[in-house]
């Protein structure tokens, strides 16, 4: 069926629609539904642990499910793709009723329109038939609960909310519904993951399946993408995310570990007390790294004796079996290329029947295992949620998706990142753990990580109580990439997003917002802007404190090229006057400091948020260290450096890794890096007061402190840590060191990015 006949018969369903084209449930069902209840949520999806084997999407549900169903919501499961019929029946403690698109015909009073809809389908045409298939009951639940607001999420994967989100819009749903959307991986996703673009001659099929969930995404009342790594995919597909909101999904925390070891004894591993366990973890497929890891598999027999490491380990593969699509697996299903390739060279075995708690019960008894996930991408894998609160050590593809999650379950002990797809990267961890086995890393409080998931959970009510009182949410009111308009300023929009995110949603008003070198107020306002919509933070008089000398100087000029700014300053004039103007709509939350940051200092009290980008000398960095550091709240405060990736403030580098003890990496944000406060500093943590120009710090120190920053910063930044590095040097006062810098960095990223003025100022001191 083409896009006008859809079209034309989504428009016929407009016209006189209470009369003749009501959907309501047949009699026997209806009398199962509760006559009024205070909310309802219907969550989509074709996946629901518990119910189907898999993990991932359907654990997202099975959680979502429970956290709402806690806050008094009425669940309403409407499982698509499957032939299971359930007839309102639940047997899933959150769920009151269970529906499968299959049964619609038994369940619903579909009247002509609707079967004749549904009758034109060709097999092939499942996503359409689905995606009406759930409009139809979504119409019928909505028909039955007229005075209940009522919520209804879909994944993005297939678009299949891409007719009950367009009746949403033409009205016929009513201002009770509320419809949503969480990106979790569409199938343009997949299929870049998978590499089969050029595998499938069904491209329209494909091109259509896109553009649904494009639409659903963009059109939904509510989209929520998991991770930023997520949202710059999409975005870099053409999808617009004007008003998608950044927001982690809740998971489950899991339980301490049953010393009965029922999972060992069921599944009967002939695991060896002396061998080491390697545990792949995800759906055996190519897009999880299956095929990387048994290539790094072989590679580390290189790297050992043979017989000696084959008979040391013990392989697990943990995860689904399927059909391989790549040329060089010969059209295989994922077991019998794994028996192909390890060919009895290794003791393994492969388990693809277990729901996803009683695999993460296995590899709990199996600790201290090593477990290695290694997808070429990732957006926000349950997999590393899972795995990153057990004892194990982890090998992990260093795509942004990953860093996000574990860093949002605090878990950075016994992680070793390797290159995406890179079998010799992966090999070389396995075999450092291996080298060290076992370890015991620190992992999360169960306390630590309630918090976060009731974090998560107050953020999402918060939203969709928004969009009940307001029909839809306001530009305004999203922390969403283009939901401002872009400020003149030397941040970049992704901080500009995060600034506005962090003050309307994560700020507590547990301490004060600073910021260090406001310049035209583009992260002061942002964060105003955050904060004057913060529910949570009655007290918001002067909570953010500006400080800059206002003065202007040669540099500025070409950030304000072009704009009606340009040429209106002189260098050494004042612009407090512009800043001033420009804070006007927000200024009753902000203080502001006009001066020298040195002299004016800090006594306010405790700090939340404290945003930097006036570390331009080692005796600013050490002042602004020392005024205001101390009065950071440990396992609260974020600090946020805005020239982490300014090859001149190389300090930075070095102030980071001395105090890696005391703040983890929170996330980068393009040239920016943040990090939380977790551990209290004490008094003596670096004797700065005394110490001429990088006096504490040596050779070592900076290659430590610059190994571990390129190991944190995106791709794109490295050429200019690498620069930066090479500046630390010529600070030193070691310009051979710098230019064996220069010449490692020009080898390994070309004369790229800020390395060109970093070799200038070789030259200048040199001639």
């Amino acid at each position: 069926m083409n896009q006008h006949k859809l079209l034309a018969k989504t428009n016929i369903l407009a016209n006189d629609w209470e009369k003749e084209f009501t959907v309501r449930f047949q009699a026997t069902f209806e009398e199962k539904l509760s006559p009024a209840p205070e909310n309802v949520a219907i969550l989509v999806t074709s996946e629901y642990e518990g119910i189907f084997k898999n993990g991932g999407i359907g654990t997202y549900y099975k959680t979502l499910s429970e956290k709402l169903s806690s806050q008094g919501l009425y669940i309403i499961l409407i499982l698509c793709q499957t032939e299971k019929e359930f007839q309102g029946e639940s047997s899933v403690a959150p769920v009151q009723h269970i529906f499968s698109t299959h049964e619609a015909e038994k369940v619903l009073q579909l009247q002509g329109i609707h079967q004749g809809i549904l009758s034109e389908f060709q097999q092939w045409e499942w996503v359409e038939s689905e995606s009406y298939r759930i409009l139809f009951f979504v119409q019928a639940i909505a028909a039955h609960f007229r005075q209940s607001p009522i919520y209804v999420e879909f994944p993005d994967l297939c678009g299949l909310g891409y007719r009950t989100i367009q009746a949403k819009r033409a009205g016929l749903l009513g201002q009770h519904c509320v419809t949503a959307v969480t990106l979790h991986s569409g199938q343009e996703w997949l299929n870049e993951a998978h590499e089969k673009y050029s595998l499938y001659p069904g491209w329209n099929w494909f091109k259509n399946v896109y553009g649904y969930e494009q639409y659903c995404c963009e059109k939904a009342d509510l989209a929520f993408f998991l991770s930023w790594f997520m949202a710059e995919k999409v975005k870099s597909y053409g999808w617009n995310m004007t008003h998608a909101i950044h927001l982690p999904y809740c998971f489950p925390i899991v339980p301490a570990l049953d010393k009965k070891r029922p999972m060992l004894d069921r599944v009967g591993l002939n695991l060896k007390r002396q061998q080491i366990p390697i545990v792949f973890f995800g759906r055996l497929e190519e897009r999880k790294g299956l095929l990387t890891f048994l290539e790094a598999i072989a590679h580390i027999t290189q790297q050992f004796a043979y017989e000696e490491i084959s008979q040391q380990l013990y392989l697990l593969f943990l995860g689904k079996t399927v059909s391989l699509h790549a040329p060089e697996t010969e059209q295989q299903d994922s077991q019998h290329y794994i028996e192909r390739k390890l060919n009895n060279k290794f003791n393994y075995t492969i388990i693809s029947d277990l729901f996803s708690q009683e695999a993460i019960s296995l590899v709990q008894e199996l600790a201290p295992a090593i477990v290695c996930l290694t997808s070429p991408q990732e957006n926000f894998p349950n997999s590393a949620l899972e795995m990153g609160q057990l004892p194990v050590s982890l090998v992990v593809s260093d795509t942004g998706g990953f860093r996000e999650t574990l860093n949002l379950i605090g878990r950075s002990d016994k992680v070793r990142w390797f290159e995406p797809g890179n079998s010799q990267s992966l090999a070389a961890e396995i075999a450092n753990a291996i080298e060290v086995y076992p370890e015991i890393p620190v992992v999360a409080k169960p306390e630590f990580l309630a918090a976060v998931n009731q974090s998560l959970l107050n953020q999402r009510l918060e939203y969709m109580k928004q969009a009940f009182t307001q029909g839809t949410v306001t530009k305004q009111q999203l922390s969403s990439p283009e939901s401002y308009s872009r400020l003149l300023g030397m941040t970049s929009d992704q901080e500009q997003i995060f600034l506005q995110d962090y003050g309307q949603n994560i700020y507590s008003g547990q301490g004060e917002i600073i910021d260090l070198g406001c310049w035209l107020g583009s992260a002061t306002i942002s964060l105003a802007k955050g904060v004057e919509i913060n529910r949570r933070v009655a007290l918001k008089y002067k909570r953010i404190h500006a400080y800059d000398l206002f003065t202007w100087h040669p540099y500025m000029e070409q950030t304000v090229k072009g704009t009606s700014w340009e040429g209106q300053y002189q260098p050494g004039d004042s612009f407090l006057d512009e800043f001033t103007r420009r804070i006007s709509p927000w200024s009753p939350s902000i203080k502001v400091y006009p001066g020298d940051v040195t002299e004016i200092g800090w006594n306010g009290g405790a700090i939340e948020y404290l945003f930097v980008d006036a570390m331009k000398s080692w005796e600013l960095t050490k002042n602004i260290f020392l005024n205001f550091y101390c009065d950071l709240i440990p396992g609260v405060s974020l600090v946020h450096y805005n020239d982490f990736a300014h090859y001149a403030t190389a300090w930075i580098h070095l102030l980071i890794d001395k105090l890696r003890p005391h703040f983890k990496h929170h996330c980068n944000l393009y040239q920016a890096a943040v990090f939380q406060y977790v551990k209290p500093l004490p008094n003596d943590t670096l004797i700065l007061k005394l110490d001429p120009p990088f006096s504490i710090f040596s050779t070592e120190d900076v290659h430590q402190a610059f190994a571990y920053s390129l190991q944190i910063c995106h791709d794109k930044l490295r050429p200019n840590i690498a620069a930066a590095k090479v500046m630390a040097f010529i600070y030193l006062g070691d310009i051979d060191q710098a230019k064996q810098e220069l010449i490692k960095a020009r080898e390994m990223f070309g004369d790229v990015g800020e390395i060109p003025l970093a070799a200038e100022e070789i030259s200048r001191r040199t001639m």
